[in-house]
């Protein structure tokens, strides 16, 4: 079953990746871009996974995705006042 959990994890995280790290989004296309990527990682993996943010991650611009309780992934989504953007990179 722990085997099961981490390869789900790491098939999530490279689904997540190439869609969001390193990634400026321009300001409206925040939260769809967030949803899209839950949404295709629920038609990938069958897995459901939602965006949360505690309130230290909030004041950090951290966003973490779980699925079944476990942490996946966190990003810190910062904005970037002189592009107009929020810039995205993962959290290690």
């Amino acid at each position: 079953m722990s085997q099961t959990i981490s390869e789900t994890t790491m098939e999530i995280n490279e689904l997540v990746k190439p869609m969001l790290k390193g990634r400026k989004i321009p300001l409206g296309e925040l939260q769809g871009l967030l949803k899209k990527i839950v949404d295709e990682i629920k038609d990938k993996t069958k897995v459901s996974t939602k965006w949360v943010r505690e309130e230290q991650s909030f004041y950090n611009g951290e966003v973490t995705l779980r699925a079944k309780g476990r942490d996946i992934c966190t990003y810190c989504i910062k904005y970037d006042l002189e592009q107009n953007l929020f810039i995205a990179t993962e959290v290690l």
